[in-house]
């Protein structure tokens, strides 16, 4: 028997639950057949779904007006499409999609730590969804401890719930330095060259801001870099980053290379990655590029201190002098001990490999959908 998922989410961007979602409907058993629901515009990920023969539909909402219309051709999906189980991602999807699911078993995925930096809709629908989660959700699933704790205040833990770690799949990241070497050639950087990175985006979760306060600081003390950042808006159209990296005197030591498609390869290429983030949950790039052989700087937010263990360098959050001093840190041991840092680099690819594994990540998702459906 094969089992019909329906999962909703508000977009497809390249972020951290839509790439869960991308390698979950991908990725499952037979046993499970997956079509999508996105609420807004095609995006990312629209694409590499079709291209892997997952439906999905766009209902393209934009504003407040729109999403009255996505609400209906939501409900109007559901009906038509009748899954057995639906799981919807992040506040808004999640409870929209109760509110719409005719009898059909949902269950909630949370991406989120704090509710700090969220919208006011957004934070309305997080505390909605907390006061009305027995009535609306049959599962909540948390990706990290932070996440369980502060939504289980807000009402959350009154269905049943469980912590599913984000997984990965150790050879879709991986070291190879001869594509290392390549990357490197094409980017035009010497073999003798420091070179730290942020996968990321322009989004004020991610502190950009304090991250070039930092990477000056470090730059003052004597580390010489060069610092590539990546993600969508880190180019050079945005001209608040340019106005902010001219402003912290970082011009030759900061590259920006915007949105790319070859992030496995970048991950490689960098020697180390700097994690600035003011809010997480479970961040996928940390992951990813421990398991890249690249080990992080990050910042003491969601389970980015669990993720990293020994392997990095965890500092406070919005606080560039102690960012700095991770980055020199790294750096003193890359120019003056390779050997330990050899070391480092194994080590932190053993940690995702041996904790962190995309097997058991979807037989949690498909214990928890078996479990609704049966329950129903």
């Amino acid at each position: 028997m094969t089992l019909r998922v329906l999962h909703v989410i508000g977009g497809l961007e390249l972020g951290g639950a839509e790439t869960l979602l991308y390698r979950l409907a991908t990725r499952t058993s037979s046993s499970f057949e997956h079509e999508v629901i996105c609420l807004g515009p095609r995006d990312w990920y629209s694409a590499r779904l079709e291209e892997e023969g997952v439906p999905v539909w766009h209902l393209g909402m934009t504003s407040p007006i729109s999403s009255v219309k996505a609400a209906r051709g939501l409900a109007r999906l559901i009906r038509q499409r009748r899954p057995d189980v639906i799981q919807s991602w992040m506040y808004f999807a999640n409870v929209l999609s109760s509110v719409f699911s005719r009898g059909t078993p949902v269950v909630w995925g949370i991406h989120g730590s704090t509710l700090e930096h969220l919208g006011a809709p957004s934070h309305f629908l997080a505390r909605a969804g907390g006061l009305g989660s027995r009535w609306l959700s049959d599962f909540v699933i948390n990706c990290s401890e932070r996440s369980a704790r502060i939504h289980g205040k807000l009402g959350y833990d009154r269905v049943p719930n469980q912590v599913v770690p984000n997984g990965y799949d150790p050879d879709a990241f991986r070291i190879d330095d001869e594509s290392r070497t390549a990357t490197r050639r094409a980017l035009g950087i010497q073999p003798h060259e420091f070179v730290a990175g942020s996968i990321s985006r322009w989004h004020s979760e991610k502190d950009i801001p304090n991250l070039l306060r930092g990477l000056a600081l470090a730059a003052g003390q004597g580390v010489q870099f060069r610092c590539l950042l990546i993600g969508r808006g880190l180019d050079h159209e945005n001209e608040d980053l340019a106005q902010l990296i001219r402003r912290n005197g970082c011009e030759r030591e900061v590259e920006l290379l915007g949105l790319r498609s070859d992030v496995g390869e970048l991950a490689r290429a960098l020697d180390l990655h700097l994690s600035s983030s003011s809010a997480e949950a479970f961040p996928n790039v940390v992951a990813e590029t421990m398991l890249s052989g690249t080990p992080n700087v990050v910042t003491d937010v969601g389970d980015s201190a669990f993720i990293v263990g020994k392997t990095g360098w965890v500092v406070p959050a919005q606080d560039p002098e102690r960012m700095a001093e991770g980055i020199s840190g790294a750096y003193r041991e890359w120019s003056q001990c390779n050997d330990r840092w050899q070391q480092r680099r194994v080590e932190a690819r053993r940690r995702i490999v041996e904790r962190f594994t995309f097997d058991r990540m979807i037989h949690a998702y498909e214990e928890v959908w078996k479990l609704v459906i049966a329950t129903r």
